[in-house]
């Protein structure tokens, strides 16, 4: 079974759409930027501003609990999944065919 092109995948997911997957609300919006509480670690003030999101950039960083990363990392960190098996879970709820590594070719079989 070949793997999955993690690298093709950061690139197709869009923070934007694994942000309103999670169900995430900005309490405040400059821009591509958003700021609200951290999905994360689950801050759980309704003002609070820790987590900050750049949605044209793809990134995002808690400034509580110092997680960061694109959007994969985002839906692995708060849904605690090994990254394989969260990847075929994203790829999955958003519809999205998981982008895979071509199989390594096969070296001819020597007789004995």
């Amino acid at each position: 079974m070949p793997g999955i092109d993690y690298t093709l995948l950061r690139q197709q997911l869009s923070l934007a759409q694994v942000l309103d997957l999670l169900g995430f609300t900005a309490t405040t919006r400059r821009g591509p930027q958003v700021r609200g509480p951290c999905p994360v670690h689950g801050s759980r003030a309704p003002r609070s501003r820790s987590f900050a999101a750049h949605l044209e950039k793809n990134c995002w960083h808690c400034f509580g609990c110092g997680a960061g990363g694109n959007a994969l990392d985002l839906y692995l960190a708060v849904t605690r999944r090994p990254v394989y098996e969260g990847a075929l879970e994203l790829c999955a709820r958003l519809r999205l065919p998981a982008p895979r590594l071509p199989a390594p070719p096969r070296a001819p079989r020597r007789p004995p």
